[in-house]
């Protein structure tokens, strides 16, 4: 199966703790003799990648590390190179021994060893459930070439993740005391419309767990998410389109618009491309349409993602590192959007998948 990798790594702040020592070891049948194992993590602001040969079916790395963070381990694919990692697995490193078994795929190991790790594994096992209905849909979804099937695939992955939520969250609130739950709950602050219970869950850790500068950048994604509340109405911006004409969010009042945050190197959101333009084609003389904005820099790469997806909606950019509109609306990640009614006022955020063509249909299929 192929497994695609987001490497969040270089945008992990680092918690400072004194120096310590820490060793990984790996074992198990997974592990052939002349197996390269590559590991990455952060460390004082840089990027460490080290890597090993597996010898006896053991592999073994040591370090000093004055912080705990979490890095990942790759066999085989080097993840500086490789533009997918067929088989990999995150680690929380910390000062101690590490131990990861496995009989079968590093992507499966047991780990154990460590307080942080010891947390991550109990979370691990009560996702495993899901993980494994996710692991059979994407093998099962890399052979599909029939488009229906496809979408159906899509859309029960899409479900299946966002199942792990309530997992996640329960497991964050009776671990209020572990770095396992800070940055589960980083990674969850990411999805705007889960904020309220990112607050919520967040509100309930321990103190030394939100002075750290992953908490703080909690705090910062909860903020910027306020910005923007279903109710409230639509602020409106103006910027250019792929012409470079302006374009004001204003000038489709009366419509239900979907204001969509994406951008060209966003896999996740051409992943979602599709699924707007099939409620897009059904929809757009039922008073509905799309406005992109992308938060590209290169307007080359920009338009020619707009072809290759083939979206006919309107699409703006300022081109800027910074979008403003994306600021204006308290993006922190994409893919993002707002659902606007006629009157100019936010009724829906962050509805992708199923969820959209839902919401849409709501509105629209008895009028």
């Amino acid at each position: 199966m192929r497994r695609f990798v987001f490497i969040t790594i270089a945008m992990l702040p680092i918690s400072l703790f004194a120096q310590s020592s820490f060793t990984i070891l790996g074992f198990g049948k997974a592990y052939k003799d002349g197996d390269k194992i590559f590991l990455s993590y952060r460390k004082s602001g840089q990027i460490v990648d080290d890597s090993t040969i597996v010898y006896k079916g053991k592999f073994e790395f040591k370090g000093n590390i004055n912080s705990k963070v979490r890095g990942y381990l790759c066999r085989n694919d080097n993840p500086k190179y490789a533009a997918e990692l067929f088989d990999s697995f995150s680690i929380y490193i910390e000062a101690g021994q590490i131990k990861l078994y496995s009989t079968d795929t590093l992507s499966n190991s047991i780990i154990s060893g460590t307080p942080s790790n010891n947390d991550y594994a109990k979370l691990l096992l009560a996702l495993d459930p899901l993980n494994k209905q996710i692991k059979r849909l994407d093998d099962a979804k890399n052979k599909l070439k029939d488009s229906a099937l496809l979408n159906l695939t899509n859309t029960k992955l899409e479900t299946a993740n966002y199942d792990k939520f309530p997992i996640q969250f329960k497991f964050i609130d009776t671990h209020p005391n572990s770095y396992v739950s800070l940055l589960t709950l980083a990674q969850m602050a990411r999805f705007s419309k889960y904020l309220p219970q990112v607050e919520n869950s967040f509100n309930r850790l321990s103190t030394k767990l939100k002075v750290m500068p992953e908490g703080q950048e909690i705090i910062r994604k909860i903020k910027e998410g306020k910005k923007i509340t279903i109710g409230t109405m639509a602020k409106d911006f103006t910027q250019n389109g792929a012409d470079g004409m302006p374009v004001k969010l204003s000038d489709y009042r009366n419509k239900y618009v979907l204001v969509d945050f994406w951008a060209s190197w966003c896999g996740p959101c051409r992943a979602e491309n599709p699924n707007i333009l099939t409620v897009y084609k059904k929809y757009n003389l039922k008073n509905f349409t799309v406005l992109s904005v992308s938060i590209d820099t290169d307007k080359m790469k920009w338009l020619n993602a707009i072809k290759e997806d083939k979206l006919p909606w309107m699409q703006v950019s300022d081109l800027k590192t910074k979008n403003e509109a994306a600021l204006l609306y308290g993006i922190t990640t994409i893919p993002a959007n707002v659902l606007i009614d006629p009157r100019g006022k936010i009724i829906a955020k962050d509805i992708k998948g199923r969820e959209l063509r839902d919401k849409i249909a709501e509105l629209l299929e008895s009028k």
